[in-house]
C-alpha cells in the first residue's frame, strides 16, 4: 500500500500535467500535430523525397503525380519537399519569437507590477506605445529597419508581441504581491530579487504559458505575412509565406502551389490554438466548457 502511494506521488509532479494534457482531446490533437512538425523540422531533409532546392526543368509546373505528390513549382522544384523544408522555418519562428517576447514581457510586467510607482508607470507606458501601432505594420517597420532574415523577423515579432505578455504578467503580479506569504518573506528579510524569482514568477507563469501557446499561432501567421512581402528568409530557402507569394502568379494553372503551403500553415496554427485552449483547461478547470454527469442531471 505504501509503495503504491509512494509511486503515485513520485509520478504525479513529473507526469501529471503532461498526462492530463494528453488525455484532453484538444491537447492530444495539438500535441500530435506539433510533434509531427517538430519531427519534420529535425528529420525533414531525410524524409523529403527530393532536394527542396533542386531544379528539374523537364518538370516545370508538373501537376501532382506518383513522382511528385504535391506537384512542382515554376522552377521544377518538388512542392512536397519544399513544404517539408519550410516547416523548419515555421517551427523555429514560432518558438523563437514567442520565447523572446515572453522573456521581455514577463520581465517588464513582473518588475513594474511589483515595484509600482514611477517604475511601473514608465514600463507600462512603453508597452502602451507598442500597443498603439497595428501589429503587422509595426513588425514591417521593425524588419525594414533591422533588415530581412529569420532572426530579425523573429525579433520584430517578439517586440510586437511582448506587450501582451507584460500586461498579463503585471496583472498577475498585482494580484499576488500583497499576499500574506510575501509579507512574511519580506519580514524575514528576503530580498526583492529572490521574491520575484522564487515566489512571484512561478505564480505568474500558468497564464503566461497559455498565452505563449496561443501566441505561437498568430506569430507564425505574422511571419508568413512578412515572408509573403519578401521580408523573411532569403531565396532559395523554402518558406511557406514566400511559396504563397510566388504561387499566386500561377494560381489559375497550378493551384497546388498555393494549396499545400496554406494547408500546412493552417494545420500548424490550428494545432497551437487547440493546444493553448487545452493547456488553459488543464491549468484552470473553471474555464472548461465540459460538464460532468452530475451537472447535466
Amino acid at each position: 500500500m505504501s509503495m503504491a502511494t509512494s509511486s503515485s506521488r513520485t509520478r504525479g509532479p513529473r507526469f501529471g500535467f503532461i498526462g492530463q494534457l494528453s488525455r484532453h482531446k484538444g491537447g492530444a490533437f495539438g500535441l500530435t500535430i506539433i510533434l509531427l512538425f517538430v519531427a519534420l523540422t529535425v528529420f525533414g531533409r531525410v524524409v523529403a523525397p527530393y532536394d527542396p532546392n533542386a531544379n528539374d526543368y523537364l518538370s516545370l509546373l508538373a501537376p501532382p503525380s506518383s513522382a511528385h505528390w504535391f506537384g512542382t513549382d515554376e522552377l521544377g522544384r518538388d512542392t512536397l519537399s519544399r513544404v517539408i523544408d519550410g516547416s523548419r522555418i515555421a517551427v523555429a519562428v514560432a518558438f523563437l519569437s514567442v520565447s523572446i517576447a515572453m522573456a521581455i514581457g514577463v520581465m517588464i510586467g513582473v518588475i513594474g507590477g511589483y515595484f509600482g510607482g514611477i517604475t511601473d508607470a514608465v514600463l507600462n507606458r512603453s508597452q502602451d506605445i507598442l500597443f498603439a501601432f497595428p501589429t503587422l505594420l509595426l513588425a514591417i517597420i521593425l524588419v525594414a529597419v533591422l533588415g530581412p532574415g529569420l532572426f530579425n523577423a523573429s525579433l520584430a515579432i517578439a517586440i510586437v508581441y511582448s506587450p501582451r505578455f507584460a500586461r498579463i504578467a503585471r496583472a498577475s503580479t498585482l494580484s499576488i504581491k500583497t499576499s500574506e506569504y510575501l509579507d512574511a518573506a519580506r519580514l524575514a528579510g528576503v530580498g526583492a530579487p529572490t521574491i520575484l524569482i522564487r515566489h512571484i514568477l512561478p505564480n505568474v507563469m500558468p497564464p503566461v504559458i497559455v498565452l505563449a501557446a496561443l501566441s505561437m499561432s498568430t506569430a507564425q501567421l505574422a511571419y508568413a505575412s512578412l515572408s509573403f512581402l519578401g521580408l523573411g528568409v532569403s531565396p532559395p530557402q523554402a518558406d511557406w509565406g514566400s511559396m504563397l507569394s510566388k504561387g499566386r502568379d500561377f494560381i489559375t494553372i497550378a493551384p497546388w502551389l498555393v494549396i499545400w503551403p496554406t494547408v500546412a500553415l493552417v494545420m500548424l496554427m490550428l494545432a497551437f490554438n487547440v493546444l493553448g485552449d487545452a493547456i488553459r483547461d488543464v491549468l484552470d478547470p473553471s474555464h472548461s466548457t465540459t460538464k460532468s454527469p452530475e451537472t447535466v442531471k
